[in-house]
C-alpha cells in the first residue's frame, strides 16, 4: 500500500509541522493549550496582540478557526474511535489471512494500484521512495494492530474508571480534530505494508521482536501507574513525589512515545510508522513543555527542577 503509506506520512508530517509552527510562532501558542494550561491563561494573555509579520498574520487567519474549545472529557472519543478501527483491522487481517474473506484487502490493493497509476505522474519521486519501503509480514502487522487495540482499550477504561475528568476543563477544537486524524492514521499504519502478505497467507517465518513486546508491556504499566497516581491528586496539584516523576515532568507522555516506538519496531520501522512515532514525540513533547511551564509558574521552579520534559538526557 504505497499510496496509502505516502498519504499517512503526508498527513502526519503536516500535522507535526502545524504543532511546530504553533510552538515557534508566539501568536499561535494559544492553540497548544488545553486542560490545566488552558484554564491558567490570564486575561492579559487572552488579549488581542498586534500581528508582527505577514507570516504570523497569515498563519493566524488560517489556524484561528481551530481555536474553539470543547470539553476535555471528550478525549474518550479518541479511544472509542481508535479501539473501533484497530479491532476491526485485527478482524480484517485475520479473516483475510485465513482465506475466509478476501474482499477488504483485495479491494484496498486494487485501489492502491489504481491510484499509483493515476498519481505517478504527479508524485513519481515520492511513490518511488514508498515503493522501496519494506513489506511487513502478517504476523508483525497483526501483533502491532493488537497492541494498538489494547492501548486504546486500556486508555478508554482509564478515562472512564481511573482518571477524574473535570467537568469544566476544556481543550482546543484543533486538538479534538487532530486527535481523531491521528488514530485513523496510526491504525492504518500498522497494516498499510502488510496487505500483500496477509492475502497470500504467508508469514515468511517472520517473528515479532520480543524486546518490543516487553517495551510495550513495561510502558503500558508505567502509563497506567502514572494516570492512577495523578487521579489521586487534588485538582492542579504539583507532580507527585514518586519514582516515575523524579526525573520526568510527564512520564505518562514518555510511556506513550515508548509504546509507539515498540509498534514501529514490530512493523520494521516502515516510513508510515516512523511518521506516527515522530508525531507522537513532537506533540507530546510540546504538551510536556507546556506542563513544565504551568508547574513552574504555579508551584515554583523547584517543582520541575532537574526533570526532563520527555526524553531523559535529550529533552
Amino acid at each position: 500500500m504505497h499510496v496509502l503509506s505516502f498519504l499517512i506520512q503526508l498527513s502526519l508530517y503536516a500535522l507535526t509541522s502545524s504543532v511546530l509552527l504553533s510552538r515557534f510562532v508566539p501568536r499561535l501558542r494559544y492553540l497548544l493549550q488545553y486542560g490545566k494550561t488552558l484554564e491558567s491563561i490570564t486575561p492579559v494573555e487572552c488579549a488581542p496582540r498586534p500581528k508582527n509579520s505577514l507570516i504570523e498574520s497569515s498563519c493566524d487567519a488560517i489556524l484561528k478557526p481551530l481555536g474553539f474549545t470543547v470539553p476535555k472529557r471528550w478525549f474518550t472519543h479518541f479511544y472509542v474511535l481508535g479501539l473501533s478501527l484497530s479491532a476491526a483491522s485485527s478482524v480484517m487481517l485475520y479473516l483475510c489471512h485465513s482465506g475466509k474473506v478476501t474482499f477488504p484487502v483485495s479491494f484496498l490493493i486494487y485501489i492502491d494500484e489504481f491510484l499509483t497509476k493515476k498519481l505517478t505522474w504527479l508524485l513519481a519521486k515520492n511513490l518511488a521512495v514508498n515503493a522501496s519501503d519494506i513489506n511487513v509480514s502478517y504476523t508483525r502487522a497483526m501483533a502491532a494492530t493488537i497492541i494498538v487495540t489494547l492501548q486504546c482499550f486500556r486508555r478508554l477504561c482509564e478515562c472512564i474508571f481511573v482518571e477524574k475528568m473535570s467537568q469544566t476543563a476544556r481543550m482546543r477544537g484543533g486538538h479534538y480534530i487532530v486527535g481523531h486524524l491521528f488514530y485513523v492514521a496510526a491504525t492504518a499504519a500498522t497494516w498499510s505494508h502488510a496487505l500483500e502478505s496477509t492475502l497470500a497467507g504467508d508469514d515468511e517465518g517472520d517473528s515479532v521482536p520480543k524486546i518490543a513486546i516487553i517495551m510495550y508491556l513495561v510502558a503500558a504499566f508505567a502509563q497506567y501507574t502514572v494516570h492512577d497516581q495523578l487521579s489521586r491528586l487534588k485538582k492542579y496539584s504539583p507532580p507527585p513525589p514518586t519514582m516515575l516523576f523524579k526525573h520526568l515532568v510527564c512520564p505518562h507522555y514518555t510511556a506513550e512515545v515508548v509504546i509507539y516506538l515498540a509498534v514501529a519496531w514490530i512493523c520494521g520501522f516502515t516510513r508510515a510508522n516512523v511518521a506516527v512515532l515522530v508525531w507522537t514525540a513532537v506533540s507530546l513533547g510540546t504538551s510536556a513543555e507546556q506542563s513544565r511551564k504551568f508547574y513552574a509558574e504555579k508551584f515554583g521552579a523547584t517543582a520541575v527542577e532537574g526533570k526532563w520534559n520527555l526524553v531523559p538526557f535529550v529533552f
